[in-house]
């Protein structure tokens, strides 16, 4: 079967609707908030902070910690369990390289920089939305960085590229599917 059209209409290489706002969160540091089609995320940074206990501070540079977290309402299938996951510990780390090489953590010797990223809703590309919104709340946060990180995901969905995959797509089974993050 060859794939012909997208369910939503879409162009191959056109994505869901974005919208994006910084400043959201008064009491962190930076922060902001990232929409792709019904996938939301939120993001919140808290430093650069003396980093306790004192053996893990590195006093050449800063540490950067990310927590990605799926809250367990978020999702219209199954109900994703609270707290931890093996995903979501992947999906953080994941982040965590994914901005790593844009920060000077140079600056911030002993210190660290928490960046918490809560999705309340998603549908799909909840990876690329946390992506993007803690690139924006490091920025808001006032970090020294090189570029803004932007992620978004392409698909081959049988003999097609597809820019920005929805639910349908990542579930699709009328033939072969492959899915490509793109930091």
């Amino acid at each position: 079967m060859v794939y012909k059209e997208r369910r939503d209409k879409r162009k191959f290489d056109e994505p869901r609707k974005i919208e994006a706002k910084v400043g959201i969160i008064p009491n962190a540091d930076g922060s902001a908030y990232f929409k792709i089609g019904n996938t939301w995320a939120y993001a919140a940074v808290y430093g650069p902070r003396n980093l306790h206990p004192k053996f893990l501070q590195d006093p050449s540079k800063g540490i950067l910690r990310c927590n990605y977290n799926m809250m367990p309402f978020s999702s219209s299938g199954e109900r994703v369990r609270p707290g931890g996951s093996r995903r979501s510990k992947e999906i953080s780390l994941v982040t965590q390289k994914a901005l790593l090489p844009v920060l000077d953590l140079n600056e911030y010797p002993n210190s660290v920089v928490d960046v918490f990223i809560e999705l309340p809703q998603t549908e799909a590309g909840s990876r690329c939305a946390g992506i993007c919104a803690a690139s924006m709340a490091l920025a808001d946060a006032g970090l020294a960085m090189k570029d803004l990180v932007a992620a978004v995901s392409v698909g081959r969905v049988d003999d097609k590229l597809v820019v920005d995959l929805d639910y349908q797509e990542e579930d699709y089974d009328d033939g072969l599917l492959q899915t490509f993050p793109l930091l």
